[in-house]
């Protein structure tokens, strides 16, 4: 038996938090944006929390992402994602169409299926000016762009602070203005 699909419509702009925790800044999230035939996702890794403090400093930025576009052709073979995601056949079945298509295709993403390395950087750079339903906003916050994530950034500045002499901390910050310049950001 084949389940229908269908790929969610939010009909707004602003991206939702599909998973992850509360604390996204400090411990990652995903997000997601769906327009009736594509569903894009975008993971915001911590790098404090995936390597470690002393192992961020030498990274140097505090976020990594990944992310990957999926429309209904993609979400058909699933079967290993899904038993790697520990969602059932049976607990799809219960699910409507559209929340069945964003289920596959976290479990896709997930599994890494069609997965592509995301910007990287502070939480300006990762988030760009997406506006998020973050969980912790609650159910009538408004959508936040990546102030919300900006408690890392400050952490992060004072882990550097702490770990590097001033004057390699100097140079680091030089050499990420010099970057953002050379790409066109000017803020």
């Amino acid at each position: 038996m084949t389940m229908q699909l269908k790929i969610p419509n939010w009909r707004i702009k602003a991206w939702r938090q599909v998973d992850g925790d509360m604390n996204p800044g400090t411990y990652g999230a995903t997000i997601a944006r769906a327009d009736g035939s594509t569903i894009e996702l975008l993971q915001i890794q911590p790098t404090r929390e995936y390597v470690g403090d002393r192992e961020a400093v030498e990274v140097g930025f505090p976020f990594w992402s990944k992310e990957a576009t999926y429309d209904l052709s993609d979400l058909t073979d699933y079967d290993s994602a899904l038993q790697s995601s520990g969602l059932t056949e049976s607990e799809l079945e219960t699910m409507k169409p559209d929340d069945r298509a964003l289920a596959i295709s976290i479990a896709l993403f997930d599994h890494g299926d069609r997965v592509e390395e995301g910007p990287a950087g502070w939480a300006k750079d990762v988030l760009g000016d997406r506006r998020v339903r973050w969980w912790g906003l609650g159910e009538g916050g408004k959508p936040k762009g990546w102030r919300y994530l900006e408690e890392e950034d400050r952490e992060f500045r004072a882990l550097l602070r702490r770990s590097l002499s001033p004057k390699a901390y100097e140079e680091m910050r030089s050499e990420y203005w010099r970057k953002r310049l050379r790409e066109g950001v000017t803020g």
